[in-house]
């Protein structure tokens, strides 16, 4: 019996995703699932692709490289794979991938705005959050990442938990009274006004959209993997020590959310 399959996307405008594959890899039984990494090609010409598949998971990254990549019959795939049942884990661009629209640094010169073809959740993506990193805007540099302070909700916790998350580039959720009635919100940024939501999740056919704007597959440890290499990484491995304080409720939470995917967990 073929197993279930979890797909990640590992094309151009990824980042990190060895380093997913490899954290969601450490809490699933051992080989209890096929885990493969697909590219654009894959999904416009590999017919069985989503046989079997459970869970397509679109990384953090870049957000226009998806859409020049998957815009029409590649979207449409992953669109049926998630109303015939299956789930969509999108982390950070991703996230703003996934929702009905997206406002990048709106107002600036490098704004990214607009609608988005997948639209699972229906709701505006809103970032970067400047609030979060002392007034920094995302620049693909450490200087705008932080560890950011989210609390769940009973949706994926049965009692709220507050814990450090990495935290670099990613939306916020806004959702017009219509439409928040469907999605739910799992945790929200206490250190943004408004506690706006940072996860959340919805519906989509007979499936789900799981979307977070933090990066909670991020440890202390891959943190500092991640600066390693940095001249200046003496300025930032702060973000590392801060994450390190609530590490194990980070790690709790990372796997709650796996089981919100629909994962069966070691």
């Amino acid at each position: 019996m073929p197993k279930p399959k979890i797909l990640t996307y590992v094309d151009a405008g990824t980042d990190g995703t060895s380093r997913l594959i490899r954290a969601i890899a450490q809490q699933l039984p051992p080989a209890a699932y096929e885990i493969r990494a697909v590219m654009a090609d894959d999904i416009k010409h590999d017919a069985a692709l989503f046989d079997d598949a459970v869970l397509f998971v679109m990384p953090g990254g870049a957000d226009l490289p998806f859409c020049e990549a998957l815009n029409g019959a590649p979207n449409q795939r992953i669109r049926r794979f998630v109303e015939d049942g299956g789930v969509y884990l999108g982390i950070c661009a991703g996230a703003y991938y996934a929702c009905r629209e997206l406002a990048f640094h709106a107002g600036t010169d490098g704004a990214i705005c607009g609608a988005r073809e997948l639209g699972f959740v229906d709701a505006l993506a809103v970032g970067s959050l400047s609030e979060l990193t002392g007034g920094v805007a995302y620049d693909a540099t450490p200087r705008s990442a932080a560890a950011a302070e989210i609390r769940t909700t009973s949706r994926l916790t049965a009692a709220p938990m507050t814990l450090y998350t990495h935290y670099h580039g990613g939306c916020r959720f806004e959702f017009s009274n219509a439409s928040s009635d469907a999605a739910q919100v799992l945790a929200v940024y206490t250190g943004v006004a408004g506690t706006p939501p940072a996860i959340v999740s919805s519906p989509v056919g007979k499936g789900t959209a799981v979307l977070t704007g933090v990066h909670l597959e991020m440890s202390e440890r891959e943190c500092k993997e991640a600066l390693s290499g940095h001249t200046d990484m003496g300025a930032h491995v702060h973000v590392c020590r801060r994450l390190a304080e609530t590490g194990t409720a980070r790690l709790e939470v990372f796997r709650r959310l796996l089981l919100h995917a629909g994962l069966a967990l070691r």
